[in-house]
């Protein structure tokens, strides 16, 4: 019953075994390829004749770690700085030269040719690949500055020439080259245009009525009826802004006050939960009832209120307080034990009221037995949330503590560095 499928199905087994014994052997043998053509292109071989191949004008420095046979019984290494090729004279120069010849292409930005020069132009300093530093000056700063930066604003329609010196230097030596620019004025659109021409005007009308009270500003341009209005400050929405982000943090202030003061009940429930088992057990063994104890726990507390100055309620005490109301009005002690255990909501209560109904009902004989049982868990639960209160208080000190060393380090830091200056 079953042979042939059974066999098959160990068969199905076998061979998605040995599938997978087959990629493990195709995963070693690429790893094996990779690690052959890794070792090969570390160079071992390139010094086999003992040269070492450097690398092009500009590369910079590699450095090499070598093993080194011979010098001892066995192989010692050695570790050798090799700096790239250095070019000729003759090789350098043309090489600066063919730099000069791309620059147009490598400045012109968003200009069409250096014969047309309307906007910034980016004089680069040092170009990368063959490690040649740039130098620039111009025979007319106010027009162009060394950094390429385009003053053109009073540039006649027919352009103004400006020459540029760029040194190109290398560790051969450096060349110098001009290049002519032609600086022509921005191009502005129509709208633009006349933008500029008003603000001319207006600026014109405001030197000629600087002893006037007021600037009168033209009310007519190009035949075209103007009007005026301040331009209204964009920086009030933020009073709005403000507003509307106050009252959404606002909206979330209750919850969050809430839940703080959810956690914090639920904290004192189980800090208070060891007493009052150890007092309903004190008052058990004097020979009460389970309801004579709990008014006479209520009372206490009543008593201890009337007492102090400062009204401090405790939690566990006002849940005991409402049950003893909930007897008074009638409702059986079953009942009132169940609703004080969903009140509290913990665990430990739940199971002290399912104790106390339970005595209720049939009668536990063991229920002081249970109830010491119940206050040793409640003394090590209680003992455990104060470790965990302690290091979560900790915790809290963290961040002033941090804050404190950093204003530390800048007390200390600060005039040390102004010091060297």
């Amino acid at each position: 019953m079953g042979g042939p499928a059974a066999a098959d199905k160990g068969r199905r087994v076998v061979k998605k075994k040995a599938y997978f014994k087959k990629e493990q052997a195709a995963c070693i043998a690429a790893s094996l390829v990779l690690f052959g053509i890794a070792q090969w292109m570390n160079g071992e071989q390139s010094v086999a004749d003992g040269a070492v191949k450097r690398g092009n004008p500009g590369s910079g420095e590699v450095q090499y770690e070598f093993l080194v046979k011979g010098l001892a019984e066995e192989e010692v290494p050695i570790e050798v700085s090799v700096n790239s090729r250095r070019p000729g004279k003759a090789e350098a120069r043309e090489n600066r030269r063919q730099v000069m010849e791309q620059l147009p292409d490598l400045i012109l930005q968003e200009n069409l040719s250096l014969q047309e020069v309307r906007s910034d132009l980016n004089l680069i300093t040092r170009i990368e690949e063959s490690g040649m530093e740039l130098q620039w000056e111009s025979d007319n700063p106010e027009k162009i500055d060394s950094f390429g930066r385009v003053y053109n604003q009073n540039i006649e329609e027919n352009g103004e020439t400006v020459c540029l010196t760029v040194t190109i230097s290398d560790e051969t030596g450096e060349s110098t080259f001009q290049l002519p620019v032609r600086l022509l004025p921005p191009a502005y659109t129509q709208e633009q245009q006349k933008i500029l021409e008003l603000s001319q005007q207006i600026s014109d009308a405001e030197e000629d009525s600087r002893e006037e009270d007021y600037l009168i500003l033209p009310k007519k341009f190009n035949g075209a009826d103007l009007s005026y209005r301040i331009r209204p400050d964009r920086s009030t929405w933020l009073i709005l802004i403000m507003g509307v982000a106050a009252a959404i943090l606002y909206g979330l202030e209750e919850p969050v006050r809430q839940n703080e003061r959810e956690k914090k009940r639920k904290e004192l429930l189980m800090l208070e939960y060891s007493e009052l088992v150890s007092k309903l057990q004190i008052y058990l063994g004097a020979g009460m009832t389970v309801r004579t104890a709990w008014e006479r726990m209520a009372k206490d507390y009543q008593e201890q209120l009337s007492r102090t100055d400062r009204k401090e309620k405790k939690p566990v005490y006002e849940e005991v307080l409402r049950t003893c109301t909930d007897f008074n009005r009638g409702i059986s002690e079953s009942e009132a034990f169940r609703q004080f255990g969903r009140r509290c909501g913990l665990r430990p209560y739940l199971k002290l009221s399912s104790l106390l109904e339970q005595n209720r009902k049939t009668g536990l004989k063991n229920l002081r037995q249970m109830l010491d049982d119940d206050v040793a868990d409640a003394f090590e639960e209680r003992k455990n949330l104060a470790k965990k209160q302690g290091e979560e208080a900790g915790t809290k000190l963290l961040l002033p503590m941090f804050m404190l060393l950093a204003i530390v380090m800048v007390i200390v830091v600060v005039p040390a560095f102004m010091s060297l200056y």
